[in-house]
């Protein structure tokens, strides 16, 4: 097959190369966006699981400790809790298991609230 056949068979046949296409490219799509709600189920089941088993029913701050604007009460300086919904998280966490909000947490020496992914604490420089 020379230059001229190649370019006139490609050139020819448009309609029946896009009747097959448009519907594989259809179906490609849709495929492609169950699997997206799919994964985002499984993820949002899952850190619904992971805050009951990591954390128990929390109960949410009635009041903050004095000294400390926004600190939830029973968590001890330095732990990472939720200031959305108030649950207690084990150290090295960044994000709420049930929510998914950024953690903050009490600074050790001055009681300054800092988020939770901070090495130091803003106000005095203190380790975290």
């Amino acid at each position: 097959m020379d230059l001229k056949g190649l370019i006139e068979s490609l050139a020819t046949g448009w309609a029946e190369r896009l009747t097959i296409l448009v519907p594989l490219a259809l179906i490609g799509l849709l495929g492609l966006y169950v699997a997206y709600l799919l994964i985002g189920y499984l993820h949002a089941s899952n850190k619904g699981i992971e805050a009951e088993a990591v954390s128990g029913e929390a109960a949410v701050p009635e009041a903050t400790a004095p000294g400390s604007p926004g600190s939830a009460v029973g968590a001890a300086r330095g732990t990472p809790y939720c200031p959305v919904d108030g649950l207690i998280h084990p150290a090295g966490a960044v994000y709420c298991a049930r929510c998914e909000a950024d953690l903050v947490r009490d600074c050790a020496t001055c009681g300054t609230t800092n988020r939770a992914v901070d090495v130091l604490c803003y106000r005095c420089g203190a380790r975290q």
